[in-house]
């Protein structure tokens, strides 16, 4: 393999859509990710126009993030040097492991570094294909608490426990089901249930971030107990103090909570998704929650 190749990523599968906030509109972006190389003058391969590539300065290896796509041209102007990963163009590994999750520093510094480790090590403690619906991660000491889109994560939530760590990630990822049918109606239906729900921070940010919140953490409780189990899962979300009335009712009730989930079709899939990625700007920054130490 040609060391001077360089990787570039291209958004493929793009979506848009916008979402209203608490009065905000969010533009929000997604698409998949498509690997191409570059030579040493940080040209594709391909012939591909490089304007329309992000470079991120990594050699070219079949070692990095596996379940990701290459540029077949790429591969075929490579006269066989290149490896194209073992899956199809397009699709996701489905042997590919969440530890393939690409987890960066905002700021590279000592306590970002460290909570990458240890997030890492977390990961590679399970199985969590299932729960891989984005596959970047940054560390970012500048915030408080965690936001999902796009995936970011203070240091302190990823270093004070791994249990922490580890539902941190799961309820950061779950929040990409949001654009299921069944989320809406279960939104509805807790509106309904509790229609004062509390401020921050035993509740959300908002009454409406609330009654989502009540389906994002009832699937979190249920991804928890299935992996560390229940008496475990139960003993960490107890210990939560953001959102910690949203956890009491599902500690409280989870065999409602269970088939609130099911009448509304909210489950964690089968098998791995395809991971999508957030192309944009930070949408908590408009609602200026980022340092409230809350999550979304």
């Amino acid at each position: 393999m040609t060391p001077k190749l360089t990787i570039a990523e291209q958004c493929i599968d793009r979506k848009e859509r916008t979402d209203v906030l608490d009065g905000h509109q969010i533009h929000v972006v997604t698409g998949r990710v498509l690997l191409h190389a570059l030579d040493s003058d940080e040209r594709p391969l391909c012939g591909h126009d490089r304007d329309q590539l992000t470079p991120i300065a990594r050699p070219w290896s079949a070692e990095y993030s596996p379940h990701l796509p290459r540029c077949q041209a790429c591969v075929t102007a490579g006269s066989g040097e290149l490896d194209a990963g073992k899956h199809e163009p397009g699709r996701a590994d489905p042997a590919a492991s969440a530890t393939e999750i690409d987890i960066r520093t905002a700021h590279d510094t000592e306590s970002e570094t460290t909570a990458a480790a240890a997030l890492a090590a977390v990961l590679a403690s399970y199985d969590l294909r299932r729960w891989m619906f984005t596959d970047v991660v940054t560390v970012d000491e500048s915030i408080r608490g965690a936001f999902s889109h796009p995936l970011t994560v203070s240091p302190g939530r990823l270093t004070h426990r791994p249990a922490m760590a580890l539902t941190t990630f799961i309820h950061e990822q779950l929040h990409w089901t949001e654009e299921v049918a069944g989320v809406k109606g279960a939104t509805a239906e807790a509106s309904q249930r509790w229609p004062d729900p509390p401020p921050p921070p035993a509740g959300c940010h908002s009454a409406q971030s609330t009654w989502l919140h009540m389906s994002i953490c009832a699937l979190e409780y249920q991804s928890l107990s299935e992996i560390i189990g229940t008496a475990a899962a139960t003993a960490e979300l107890a210990q939560h103090f953001v959102y910690s009335w949203v956890y009491e009712q599902i500690l409280a009730d989870p065999p409602w909570f269970a088939d609130y989930l099911s009448r509304h079709g909210l489950t964690v899939p089968g098998q791995p998704p395809v991971p999508r990625r957030y192309f944009g700007d930070a949408w908590w920054t408009l609602l200026g929650v980022g340092e409230r130490g809350t999550t979304a």
